[in-house]
């Protein structure tokens, strides 16, 4: 009997480390932007771990980055809809997981997007509800800081038609400013530095407030660093156009 206990626990272990040895292997392929080949194997994991909270997450995420290679609204529609369905389903096992909090929150703000403005401002709730909750269980992960400027950024930047439509749908409607988006992308630069996305966006909500110096040397700061993928090329390109406006 000790020895069958022995025995299972060892199957137990493998098992276990199974999964994290070859996590290891896709977020390599990540950090080298090899998004396809990510996903691919990512699949293959969810296929022999369905419930496995850190594959689930990692596939939104990798679904994510593949739509946000381009502009193509009909790759977003491919990749921004089964990445949902992974995030909402690593929530559903575990309220507690910061990433899949995050991923859940990013990935229903874009699917409102791509679903019109009702839904865009319907989603939002869902965004803030679940963008903090990842905050709250990591404060430090630039993407869930970046995540809540947008947020800000996103809803003091509606339109006359869309505030009109946010009266319907919101009993109260949340309190959004320029000011907050820009402190949240400060906090997301300040955990990671070398993120181009987080100088973009930082420069955008300083070009609402009419900051103007300070949006130029954030569009500069933008166009200073190293992309890392073609995602990051698509908003350097935007920081330079921006950027001629100002100068």
């Amino acid at each position: 009997m000790k020895y069958l206990t022995i025995i299972m626990l060892l199957v137990s272990t493998m098992l276990i480390a199974g999964p994290q040895e070859e996590l290891i292997k896709t977020d390599a392929l990540h950090d080298a932007s090899e998004y396809q080949t990510e996903l691919s194997q990512l699949e293959m994991l969810s296929a022999e771990h369905p419930e496995d909270v850190e594959i689930l997450w990692r596939l939104a995420q990798v679904h994510f980055d593949i739509a946000d290679q381009t502009e193509d609204v009909e790759v977003h529609k491919t990749h921004f809809y089964p990445g949902f369905e992974a995030a909402k389903k690593a929530v559903e096992i575990d309220q507690n997981s910061a990433r899949a909090n995050h991923w859940y929150a990013t990935l229903i703000g874009k699917i409102g997007m791509l679903e019109g403005t009702k839904q865009k401002i319907t989603n939002s709730y869902q965004v803030e509800e679940y963008g903090l909750k990842a905050i709250e269980l990591d404060p430090n992960y630039d993407g869930s800081l970046h995540l809540m400027g947008r947020w800000h950024y996103e809803l003091a930047d509606l339109s006359w038609v869309e505030r009109t439509v946010a009266k319907i749908v919101y009993e109260t409607p949340p309190k959004a400013s320029f000011e907050k988006s820009v402190e949240y992308f400060q906090r997301a630069m300040k955990a990671k530095p070398d993120e181009v996305r987080h100088q973009l966006w930082l420069g955008k909500a300083l070009m609402k407030l009419k900051k103007v110096e300070e949006a130029i040397t954030a569009f500069e700061g933008t166009i200073a660093l190293t992309p890392v993928d073609d995602g990051d090329k698509l908003m350097q390109n935007e920081a330079e156009k921006l950027l001629k406006k100002l100068n």
